[in-house]
């Protein structure tokens, strides 16, 4: 963690205790939760936050907003391919589909978007660009919020039956305003 963890001597003694219970259950991790409590009873302050890197905070806590906004562009892109017609020419359009987010820089998003659909189950059905991969290896945030302004555009009633018209105006806003 970046900051430093601040307990206080209550917060260290429920803590020290959880872990002591953990170290009963949890057998093969014994050793290093006893390595963490160790560092609680004896006040070592650097040490507070060892084997916590992996909880997410600052700016990389996702926020129910950014969270409903990734939940926003999946049920979008699943709009998109229930109301695209079979015929419809889109071969000019590169985000028909969902890319996932970009790794590098979309990091909290693309690890959001899977974490929804590989460990909550929910939007399995959402057509991806490759399925399963959910680095698109570019930042896409900014393409989607556009396609979301015009498909949040659409009447709530007639967003997953759009009319081919409503389908192309949510393509098109993909394409950045100085290219179209």
């Amino acid at each position: 963690m970046q900051d430093e963890l601040n307990l206080t001597k209550l917060d260290r003694i429920f803590l020290i205790n959880q872990l002591r219970i953990l170290e009963v259950l949890c057998p093969d991790e014994a050793s290093q939760l006893s390595v963490q409590r160790e560092a609680l009873e004896r006040g070592y302050e650097l040490l507070y936050d060892l084997d916590f890197e992996h909880i997410n905070d600052g700016d990389s806590k996702m926020t129910a907003d950014e969270s409903r906004e990734v939940w926003d562009t999946m049920d979008m892109f699943d709009a998109i391919e229930r109301s695209m017609p079979e015929n419809m020419d889109v071969s000019n359009f590169s985000m028909t589909k969902f890319a996932g987010y970009d790794g590098n820089n979309e990091s909290k998003f693309m690890s959001f978007a899977q974490f929804t659909v590989e460990r909550l189950k929910r939007f399995e059905y959402v057509p991806m660009q490759r399925p399963g991969y959910w680095n698109s290896h570019r930042p896409v945030r900014e393409t989607y919020g556009r396609m979301l302004q015009k498909w949040k555009e659409v009447p709530s009633s007639e967003r997953f039956t759009m009319s081919p018209e409503q389908v192309m105006l949510v393509l098109t806003a993909a394409i950045h305003p100085e290219n179209r």
